[in-house]
């Protein structure tokens, strides 16, 4: 009996639970830890810049591990594995695919500041916590199979390529959002030939890893970095989604403040441990978190006494975000914040949460870093003489990417919104 989902970066994605190995996928699908991720925004704030982009993390989940099947079946296409080590190697990896951001908290990477602790993390701890429905599965499936799958996560697997597969400079995870991300937020800037890349991809056994084959391979992957760099560029760094982040981030900081200070009538447990002892959380309280909950606790501060408090979250829900200017590189950035400071004083708006200054950086270029010294952390091209040569070396595109070094640094400030003071004084 087969299960399919309609998917609309992949169409249809097809398990047949007659299969061993996708009769395990079925089940950690069901879990309830993967049925949380309906509730994890893909793309965090985004939404207030992009407003179609609502994903959650539960198809990108889905979508990356179809896509590790693309990539597993066409290296076993190449070598013709032994079937007893397909299957372990295809379980694995389309696992870890599905599993890989099981421990994004809510609104994803937009609150890891808050915690300061990655999805990295609590993926892991999920994983092995033995009282986790994902756990159990994957025990059943295979006594130790939880830790061979966090070796794989982690990419301390001895056998490298499967960690190559769901996170590398040529992987399923990138592969996925890049389409993902660019449908939703109703752009094209991420649009690439997955088939063509994959169909280039091939596994170097004496380095462990994945390569490019050949001059046709060097240019669909070509395709794919020039992608990654518009996404960037266009997408995850466009300057209202800074400016929401930042909001939310200088929310939760003012949260911070008055718990410390005792001044905060609306707070449950698990977010009050979130906000304040991240690490001694326990896996069942983390679960516990997500977007809906978040932002339940931030609908209940618009009616909170402190003043801080209930208009950054009257700002955040009624979508009045920062406003987020460029600061040219001749421009000074301390005389700059110092006369926006007192711009912001004047209008009775605290700087430390209403201002912030964020430079992003390219030095190297960080979509795609060139560690030529690591097969893991670089791409590199085989050729005709199975000589490997690290992608910028050998390509003018991607070297030209490479030695496009930037910095655009913004200045983000609140304006003073007479709205949400207007709403609030309603209530």
């Amino acid at each position: 009996m087969s299960r399919t989902y309609r998917d609309p970066i992949h169409k249809e994605i097809t398990l047949d639970s007659e299969d061993l190995v996708e009769n395990l996928l079925i089940q950690l699908i069901d879990c309830k830890e993967m049925q949380r991720l309906r509730w994890i925004r893909q793309l965090g704030t985004g939404w207030f810049t992009f407003h179609g982009a609502e994903a959650s993390r539960f198809p990108h989940s889905l979508g990356a591990m179809h896509v590790a099947r693309m990539m597993i079946n066409k290296i076993q296409k190449d070598l013709k594995l032994d079937e007893m080590i397909f299957d372990n190697y295809r379980a694995l990896t389309m696992a870890a695919a599905l599993l890989h951001d099981i421990g994004h908290g809510p609104l994803s990477h937009s609150s890891e500041g808050i915690s300061n602790i990655r999805h990295e993390y609590w993926s892991s701890k999920i994983i092995l916590d033995p009282d986790t429905e994902v756990n159990q599965i994957l025990e059943r499936y295979r006594k130790g199979f939880s830790q061979e799958l966090c070796e794989v996560l982690s990419k301390k697997y001895p056998v490298k390529f499967l960690s190559n597969i769901v996170s590398s400079q040529i992987d399923c995870d990138r592969f996925d959002y890049l389409l993902r991300d660019s449908y939703h937020t109703g752009t094209s800037y991420g649009n690439f030939d997955l088939n063509r890349v994959i169909a280039s991809i091939s596994l170097n056994t004496d380095k462990d890893c994945l390569v490019v084959s050949g001059q046709k391979g060097m240019l669909a992957v070509e395709d794919y970095l020039y992608a990654r760099y518009s996404m960037y560029l266009q997408v995850y760094q466009h300057k209202k989604c800074l400016a929401s982040d930042s909001l939310l981030l200088k929310l939760f900081q003012r949260v911070k403040m008055l718990i410390r200070n005792r001044r905060i009538a609306y707070l449950e447990n698990p977010m009050m441990k979130w906000l304040t002892s991240p690490e001694q959380m326990s896996v069942q309280e983390y679960l516990w978190l997500d977007d809906n909950n978040l932002l339940q606790h931030i609908k209940h501060w618009i009616y909170e006494k402190d003043f801080i408090l209930k208009d950054l979250a009257a700002r955040f829900m009624h979508r009045k975000i920062f406003k987020a200017e460029k600061i040219n590189k001749d421009q000074n950035i301390e005389e700059l914040k110092k006369q926006k400071s007192q711009e912001l004083i004047n209008n009775n708006l605290d700087p430390e949460y209403y201002l912030d200054i964020i430079s992003i950086a390219s030095n190297p270029y960080s979509f795609y870093n060139p560690d030529a010294s690591d097969f893991h952390k670089a791409i590199f091209v085989q050729n005709e003489m199975g000589t490997l040569e690290e992608i910028s070396t050998v390509s003018h595109v991607v070297n030209s990417l490479v030695k496009n070094d930037f910095e655009n640094t913004w200045l983000i400030y609140g304006k003073p919104e007479i709205s949400s003071n207007k709403a609030i004084a309603v209530l």
